[in-house]
């Protein structure tokens, strides 16, 4: 795949997924595929550092959507280091090409992913402006593959465990795999300790983005009506702030205010 353009994102990916041998670790993997569960994490968005995580399960250990406990689980995660280009997108974009590039091309993949962002993208409902690189490294990976991935998207932050897990490898990643340096900086992301946000202030505006997540939802991606800029920030929002350790910052707040506003939401 020299054809494919470096990035620091692709170049994450390639430091772990030739390693990694997913028919020796999911011993009943079958021509019923994978299933996967991705997560991206930015530690700055954007600014970095970052991490992406790609979980694997053969469908076949599976039972409809549930997938047991004691089920083979090929883990993967990796560190995008800080640069001007990383956010929070580009690392749920890397996490699904992780997955494209570790599960057999040949084989159904059915991929679990919180980020409404790269669900749209990827399924062809929102139009591949922002991060061209990476959605071009998708489609090339897409060529290689029998068929397309099937994607399902999944509450973030909700006691998933498979997407818990995700997000907490994902998290490792931004650190670069330093585990005890991750662990003390998730018990130093209280709200009040990031921005110094009162729980008031905090609630109200996590309903300022709901609200205006659903806003956006409702209106067509193509009418121009919302810049494509403004839904990234409210998806990216909505997600980050389903953790009760987020607090956005104050640029970020005044934006969310500022588009509360103009949309009268």
């Amino acid at each position: 795949m020299s054809e494919i353009p470096e990035s620091l994102e692709w170049n994450s990916i390639l430091g772990v997924a030739p390693d990694l041998n997913i028919r020796a670790a999911l011993p009943n993997l079958n021509q019923q595929g994978v299933i996967a569960y991705t997560d991206g994490a930015c530690l700055k968005n954007p600014g970095g550092p970052a991490g992406w995580s790609a979980l694997h399960w053969a469908a076949a250990d599976a039972t409809g959507e549930t997938i047991p406990e004691h089920a083979a689980c090929l883990e993967a995660y990796g560190h995008i280091p800080k640069a001007k280009t990383t956010t929070n997108n580009r690392a749920e974009i890397s996490a699904v090409l992780a997955v494209l590039s570790i599960a057999p091309p040949a084989l159904p993949l059915t991929i679990y992913s919180d980020s409404e962002y790269t669900i749209k993208v990827a399924t062809g409902k929102y139009q591949m402006k922002a991060n061209p690189d990476l959605w071009a490294i998708y489609r090339k990976m897409l060529s290689y593959r029998k068929t397309p991935p099937h994607f399902i998207w999944v509450q973030g932050h909700a006691g998933q465990r498979h997407n818990e897990r995700a997000d907490y490898l994902a998290g490792l990643g931004a650190w670069n795999g330093n585990r005890s340096a991750f662990d003390k900086w998730q018990v130093s992301q209280a709200p009040e300790a990031r921005s110094g946000s009162a729980p008031g202030q905090m609630s109200k505006l996590r309903l300022q983005v709901n609200n205006l997540n659903i806003f956006f939802a409702a209106i067509d991606v193509n009418s121009g009506r919302v810049s494509q800029q403004e839904r990234q920030f409210i998806e990216d929002m909505a997600k980050r702030m389903q953790k009760n350790t987020f607090a956005p910052s104050e640029k970020q707040s005044n934006w969310i205010t500022q588009l509360g506003a103009k949309y009268k939401v």
